[in-house]
């Protein structure tokens, strides 16, 4: 697993590369090593242990990203943590699958992005579905409630609960710019258990929602669903009303309804003290699209000429620095 390792290194300094180094180039000694951290991934994937003695394992480094706007923060785990993830993840991965399902399809599930983005546009394309709704969550893997998301998991998961306990039931440390900030809920963003992790306690919120005469489909924090706008308002006041408990805030503001031309006055009115925006065109969806084929067709031509304007650009630094490019 080493050896498939990437990335940066967390706050120790050791990156993939001092690790795949450290795990073949000595011998005997790098055989001990994989040795003693594969003693260390089984017993935290099995028993429960002291928050204290590993504490510095849980550490990242964090690097704030520009989402423009707003912040998105990524936790640089020790290059070892992820290893170790990496590695139960391969064993746990059926105990996962078999719960989440089809429900929530960022657990691992191959094409599972393209899955949710052909499914959303199967149920627009239904002659019965009056309307899809998208929502966005406010800092959604930030705000996840551990607590509820530990208890939860125990249940519907064991497999993954020893792991996850230890790693998020204290609060770890972050380090940026000389100053620790003590994470204390969500999910760390770099912790390879991290989307595994979101999945299995979205799920109860999930079933929650579940109604007869609406579908929905689930990627992340990237819910939608389609039917009747009536069943779509119920589901929608559903996400409003249950989601805060596991720590999940739609954010009306960044959400979309989309809606059939001949629809369009029933959902202003029926969504009109929500906040959410509506159209008949479409709008984005997990980096797709999703509405009328005018609209499908633009966005289409819109990114075929930024990818275009990306290469023109990138051939223009060819010239100059062609192995950078």
């Amino acid at each position: 697993m080493s050896l498939r390792s990437t990335g940066s290194a967390g706050p120790s300094g050791l990156d993939a590369d001092d690790w795949k180094r450290m795990c073949t180039s000595y011998q005997a000694v790098s055989k001990s090593l994989c040795n003693a951290v594969a003693a260390v991934a089984r017993r935290l994937s099995t028993e429960h242990v002291d928050p204290e003695g590993i504490r510095a394992l849980v550490a990242c480094r964090l690097i704030p990203l520009n989402k423009n706007p707003g912040v998105r923060p990524i936790g640089v785990c020790e290059t070892v943590r992820r290893i170790m993830g990496k590695a139960i993840l391969t064993v746990v991965k059926s105990d996962i699958l078999s719960v989440t399902g089809a429900l929530q399809l960022c657990a691992g599930q191959n094409a599972g992005c393209e899955a949710a983005i052909h499914a959303m546009n199967l149920i627009y394309s239904d002659p019965n579905t009056e309307a899809v709704l998208l929502v966005d969550a406010t800092n959604a893997f930030n705000c996840l409630n551990r607590q509820v998301a530990l208890r939860n998991i125990s249940i519907n998961c064991p497999a993954m609960f020893p792991i996850l306990c230890n790693t998020y039931r204290q609060s770890s440390a972050l380090f940026v710019g000389g100053e620790t900030i003590w994470s204390s809920e969500g999910t760390t963003q770099g912790d390879p258990l991290a989307m595994s992790m979101y999945a299995l306690a979205t799920i109860p919120l999930i079933t929650k929602l579940k109604y007869e005469r609406n579908r929905q489909v689930w990627y992340a924090d990237d819910a939608a669903a389609g039917g009747k706008l009536a069943s779509l308002r119920e589901w929608w006041d559903g996400l409003i009303l249950n989601g805060p408990q596991f720590g999940y805030y739609p954010n009306p503001k960044k959400s979309w309804l989309i809606v059939k031309p001949n629809s369009m006055s029933i959902a202003e009115s029926m969504f009109a003290d929500t906040n959410v925006n509506i159209t008949i065109k479409g709008h984005s969806y997990l980096g797709a699209t999703i509405g009328d084929a005018e609209y499908c067709i633009d966005s289409f031509q819109e990114k075929v000429a930024d990818w275009k304007q990306q290469i023109d650009r990138l051939s223009v630094i060819a010239r100059n620095e062609p192995q950078a490019s």
